[in-house]
C-alpha cells in the first residue's frame, strides 16, 4: 500500500466502512512497514482522530498483529525499542502503543493517551474512575501564623508584613514586593504549603521563583536582609534564582544545603524516596552535605541516598526529570512503585500492593491535565492489576 491507500484506509477505518480484503491489506502492510513508514502513518491516524468521533470497536487482531510488526521492524534496526510484553522493559504511551491499539491516539503535549468508547455497562475498572488531576492550590501561612487558602483568596494584595506586600496576581503567583537590606535583621518568615493534589508558583522579594510540587513546602523570609538569602524546602521545588554574587541564596533540605551559583535547578526530597536529588538546568550550583561538597555542571545530578549517607554525582535526564514543571508525568526506566508514589501525591490517591509485584520497568508519560482514569487505562493496556475503591488504588500481580 503507498502513502495515499494508507489514507483512504485510515478514513475508512475511523468511519467503519472497509472490506475485509482492505483489512488484510493494511494488516499485511502495518507487519511489514518501515519506521518511516511507520510514523507518517501514525500523523495521519492522529489528524483524522482530532478532526472526528471514531468509531466503537475495532478487531482486537488488528491491535496484536500491528504490535508484532512493529516489534519485528525495531528487531530489524537493533533500535532498543521494548516490546509491550510481561518480564520487559515496557513502553507506557508512546507512539508505539497509539499505533499498537489503532484506537485513538491524542496528542497531549508530546505523549498519547489511549481511549476506547464503550457503553456504560462496558466501563473498565480505570474508566469508572473519575479523579481529577492536581491543581494550582496550597496554604500561605503568615508571620502572625493566619493561613490563606491561595486557591480562594481574591486576585490583589493579600498581606502587608515588615514593609513586604504580599500580592496574588491574575495568573495566580504569589508575588513578594519589598525593600532588600544588607543589614542583618530578624526576617519575618512566610510559608507556602501544598497538599497532595497540589502545586503553586512564588516569586520571592529579589525575584527568584519557586515552583513547588505536591506534597511540598517552602519557608522564606518576606524579605531578604542580611549577606545571605536562605530558604527551606520539603517534597519537591523548582528554582529559577536571581542571582546575587553579593548574597548567594541557599536551600537547606533535610541536612544539605544547595547554594546556587547562578542557576535554575530541581530538587525532589519527598520522604518517601530513597534519593534526595538535585538536578542542575542552567548555571552552577554547589551541594553541600557534611564535609563534602560538589559543584555541579548543567546536566548533572547530586543524590544523597538517605540511609548510607553518601553524596554521590552522575548524568541527569533533566527534561524527564523536569516534565512535572511542564504539566507532564514521565517515567524512564521506572518500576510500577516510581510511578504509584507520584500518581498519589498528583492525584491525592492512597496507594497500597498485594502480593508479589513483578519488577518491570516502564517507559513514557501522559499529560498532568489528564483525569487518573487516562492513566489507570494506560496501566491497564500493559496488562497492571489493580482494584479501586474510591480513592484508594490496590496494586495487584
Amino acid at each position: 500500500m503507498n502513502e495515499q491507500e494508507i489514507r483512504e484506509f485510515l478514513e475508512k477505518l475511523a468511519s467503519g466502512n472497509y472490506t475485509n480484503e482492505e483489512y488484510q491489506a493494511f494488516v499485511h502492510w502495518a507487519e511489514h512497514c518501515s519506521r518511516e513508514e511507520y510514523e507518517q502513518m501514525i500523523g495521519h491516524w492522529e489528524q483524522l482522530a482530532n478532526a472526528a468521533e471514531l468509531y466503537d470497536d475495532i478487531d482486537p487482531a488488528l491491535i496484536a498483529s500491528i504490535e508484532r510488526g512493529l516489534d519485528q521492524i525495531d528487531e530489524r534496526k537493533d533500535e532498543q525499542i521494548v516490546p509491550l510484553y510481561p518480564d520487559k522493559k515496557i513502553r507506557l504511551w508512546p507512539r508505539i502503543a497509539a499505533a499498537a491499539s489503532i484506537i485513538l491516539a491524542i496528542s497531549v503535549g508530546g505523549y498519547f493517551v489511549l481511549h476506547k468508547k464503550q457503553a456504560p455497562e462496558q466501563l473498565t475498572k480505570a474508566e469508572a474512575v473519575n479523579i481529577k488531576p492536581g491543581s494550582q492550590k496550597a496554604i500561605l501561612k503568615l508571620a502572625d501564623g493566619k493561613q490563606i487558602a491561595l486557591n480562594e483568596a481574591p486576585v490583589g494584595t493579600l498581606a502587608k508584613q515588615d514593609g513586604a506586600t504580599v500580592i496574588k496576581a491574575a495568573d495566580g503567583q504569589v508575588i513578594y514586593n519589598g525593600q532588600n537590606s544588607a543589614t542583618p535583621t530578624n526576617d519575618t518568615y512566610n510559608t507556602i504549603t501544598t497538599q497532595r493534589g497540589g502545586y503553586y508558583p512564588l516569586k520571592m522579594a529579589d525575584g527568584t521563583v519557586a515552583i513547588l510540587d505536591a506534597a511540598s513546602s517552602i519557608k522564606y523570609p518576606v524579605t531578604f536582609n542580611g549577606k545571605e538569602r536562605i530558604v527551606e524546602i520539603t517534597g519537591q521545588v523548582y528554582f529559577e534564582v536571581a542571582h546575587d554574587a553579593g548574597k548567594p541564596f541557599k536551600v537547606m533540605v533535610k541536612g544539605q544545603t544547595i547554594e546556587d551559583i547562578g542557576t535554575e535547578f530541581n530538587i525532589n526530597a519527598y520522604d518517601d524516596e530513597m534519593y534526595i536529588s538535585t538536578t542542575l538546568v542552567n548555571g552552577s550550583v554547589r551541594v553541600m552535605r557534611q564535609q563534602k561538597s560538589i559543584v555541579l555542571v548543567p546536566g548533572q545530578e547530586a543524590l544523597v541516598d538517605i540511609k548510607k549517607n553518601t553524596l554521590d554525582v552522575r548524568t541527569a535526564d533533566v527534561e524527564d526529570i523536569i516534565a512535572w514543571k511542564k504539566g507532564q508525568t514521565s517515567f524512564k526506566n521506572g518500576d510500577i512503585h516510581e510511578i504509584m508514589r507520584e500518581v498519589s501525591r498528583w492525584y491525592d490517591v492512597d496507594v497500597q500492593y498485594q502480593g508479589d509485584i513483578p519488577d518491570r520497568k516502564f517507559m513514557g508519560g501522559i499529560s498532568r491535565n489528564a483525569n487518573l482514569s487516562d492513566l489507570l487505562k494506560i496501566l491497564e493496556f500493559n496488562n497492571i492489576h489493580f482494584t479501586v475503591e474510591g480513592k484508594k488504588i490496590t496494586i495487584k500481580p
